[in-house]
């Protein structure tokens, strides 16, 4: 403690102007400890970047294709779908559940006359 005390009392009240000229000098040495020793730079490489990396692969690859794709928003999606295909069946006419109760009836009778008399 008394020497940190004795080196700031020399660098800020005696000669103020030696910090400078200290640096100036050791320009290195200086950019180097003024930079916390490149320990952020190092950390953001190391271990930020990779992990945002990781993150963002995990968001559009996972979440987006996997778990939108797949899963509950890729289902209620195919619901959707099959729904509007659905809709158009259903309009509501008698006359068109008829029809399609006679195509039914058709084929029925179509595939019993094709299958020797019974349907297998």
């Amino acid at each position: 403690m008394i020497a940190g005390f004795i080196i700031a009392y020399v660098f800020y009240i005696a000669k103020p102007d030696m910090p400078k000229a200290l640096a100036e000098r050791h320009q290195p040495l200086y950019k180097f400890l003024l930079n916390k020793w490149y320990f952020d730079e190092l950390y953001d490489f190391l271990f930020v970047k990779p992990a945002m990396a990781l993150g963002r692969f995990l968001w559009k690859r996972g979440d987006g294709t996997v778990i939108d794709g797949l899963g509950p928003d890729g289902v209620a999606s195919r619901v959707q779908q099959v729904t509007g295909w659905v809709v158009r069946l259903q309009s509501g006419y008698i006359y068109h559940y008829a029809f399609a109760m006679l195509i039914g009836v058709a084929f029925f009778v179509t595939l019993a006359m094709f299958s020797g008399g019974g349907v297998h």
